[in-house]
């Protein structure tokens, strides 16, 4: 396949990603509440509306550069691919923590399969993946720079740590809706949380590397 045809593809995946995440997020404020019940404002308290906003924001980027590589040939700058890399590892922690851990704890059918959940704890996830590894192929990514993957999750442990432990539910703070202080163990779910996120970004940039050395031989 030519590189023009992944970026053809690569093109389409992202605008569905851009559009199907904002028909979701819109959603919320016209009355989709959800399984839970959650309330609009609340949906941005949670990683998987984040996850997807900030995933959809790199596919975003990318279909502007793909785009303008369609029309003038210009290539794709490297920070554009490390941003999706970013946005692919987020929704893929997402997609993990809700398979492993939520989906056992809450119920698969309502958290995987129920309305909004399929996209933004499954389908989504799985596009992001897809695009990134297979047809988003334009620039090799370093060991360094995969590191980067590691922010949005360490950005959202700050703020999620000092809501429901420091500040707590009864001081206008968040109460642990993620379970992740479950007997008071939260320093080994961070960790734990952590640890997978480097995985992924790791099997991302290994699938996508090895995709694009082929690509490039």
């Amino acid at each position: 396949m030519t590189k023009r045809k992944n970026m053809i593809i690569s093109l389409v995946i992202n605008i569905v990603i851009v559009l199907v995440t904002a028909g979701v997020v819109i959603s919320y404020f016209l009355g989709n509440d959800g399984e839970y019940h959650i309330p609009p404002n609340f949906r941005f308290c949670l990683f998987t509306t984040d996850s997807n906003i900030l995933c959809a924001l790199s596919a975003l980027v990318m279909a502007v550069f793909e785009a303008r590589y369609l029309k003038t040939g210009r290539e794709i700058p490297k920070a554009a691919v490390v941003f999706k890399l970013i946005g692919s590892t987020a929704v893929a922690l997402t997609f993990v923590v809700v398979v492993v851990f939520l989906g056992p704890l809450m119920g698969f059918v309502s958290m995987v399969f129920g309305g909004t959940s399929f996209y933004m704890h499954f389908s989504g996830p799985i596009l992001a993946f897809v695009s990134f590894c297979f047809f988003e192929n334009v620039h090799h990514i370093s060991k360094r720079l995969m590191l980067m993957s590691l922010i949005p999750t360490i950005l959202y442990a700050i703020v999620y740590l000092t809501m429901v432990l420091i500040i707590g539910e009864e001081n206008g703070g968040w109460y642990d809706f993620y379970s992740f202080n479950m007997g008071g163990f939260w320093y080994l779910s961070s960790t734990a949380i952590m640890l997978v996120t480097l995985g992924l970004g790791a099997v991302l940039r290994f699938v996508h590397n090895k995709r694009t050395k082929k690509l490039k031989a």
